[in-house]
């Protein structure tokens, strides 16, 4: 789980800690810097100026020990074992993506990650991390009620099915809820290749399943579909060669990221 800063990813710990009751997990809490010394230094372009990390240091330092207590005491409070790293004196982003390699799953604040860069999400470092992170990612909001379903999105490529196999292998407890498996395409001539072999594979998994299928005729249709599908967990993959490898530009990131309240599971090869 990913604290930058003042930012306690409430969403995404209440979200951990209702999975710790139903199978029990260790949560590792990354304390990150909410400030890229690397970024300062290029801006002012000084290479080497010794009193730069304390003086960024004075201004972060007792927020991210505000924020280790408050995890500590959550974590002792669910009864949940966890691991603290503080890696608030590293490069944050460089920190987190290399945290990622010896993780099963990163949970991340959907509305305050890096907020003090952007407050419009996803911001750069989102972005980022998305792109270059080695285990799947939750973004979870704030405040959503708990999921009650499934939504897996399949569009023919092979980081939707990634994503499916992903999101069972490490919640198989959430693979017995009412799962939907949704074929997207562009047309309603169009056929999505191995729709056999998915429904077979997502059968295997998913015990309680329906398969829909979807035509999308614009970027807004998806996420007004999303909008009234309320305690949903949003699975899918990203960064294909199909719709979806558009998803996280600025236009349609807006779309699904801030105006979706679910928790979105993602997961790419």
């Amino acid at each position: 789980m990913a604290l930058d800063g003042e930012h306690f990813p409430k969403g995404a710990f209440e979200l951990a800690a209702a999975l710790h009751r139903s199978s029990p997990v260790l949560v590792t809490g990354v304390f990150l810097s909410p400030i890229d010394v690397s970024k300062i230094v290029a801006y002012t372009g000084l290479e080497a100026v010794p009193l730069m990390p304390s003086v960024i240091e004075g201004d972060y330092s007792d927020q991210v020990k505000n924020n280790m207590e408050l995890f500590r005491s959550r974590c002792d409070a669910e009864g949940m074992e966890y691991r603290i790293h503080n890696d608030s004196e590293n490069l944050p982003l460089a920190s987190l993506i290399r945290e990622t390699r010896f993780a099963d799953i990163l949970f991340i604040s959907r509305d305050s990650f890096f907020s003090n860069i952007s407050k419009e999400q996803p911001n750069e470092y989102m972005q980022e991390l998305l792109k270059k992170t080695e285990c799947p990612v939750v973004l979870v909001p704030d405040n959503f009620d708990p999921p009650g379903k499934v939504m897996l999105l399949y569009d023919g490529e092979a980081s939707s099915v990634y994503a499916i196999k992903q999101f069972a292998y490490l919640f198989p407890e959430l693979a017995k809820l009412p799962t939907t498996l949704t074929e997207i395409t562009a047309t309603p001539d169009e056929r999505l290749p191995d729709q056999d072999a998915v429904t077979e594979l997502v059968a295997r998994h998913y015990n309680d399943l329906t398969l829909n299928e979807m035509v999308l005729e614009s970027k807004r249709q998806l996420t007004n579909w999303l909008i009234t599908d309320e305690s949903t967990w949003l699975v899918m993959g990203a960064y294909g060669r199909s719709l979806f490898s558009t998803l996280f530009k600025k236009s349609f990131a807006d779309e699904l990221i801030n105006r979706v309240q679910l928790p979105v599971f993602i997961a790419h090869k």
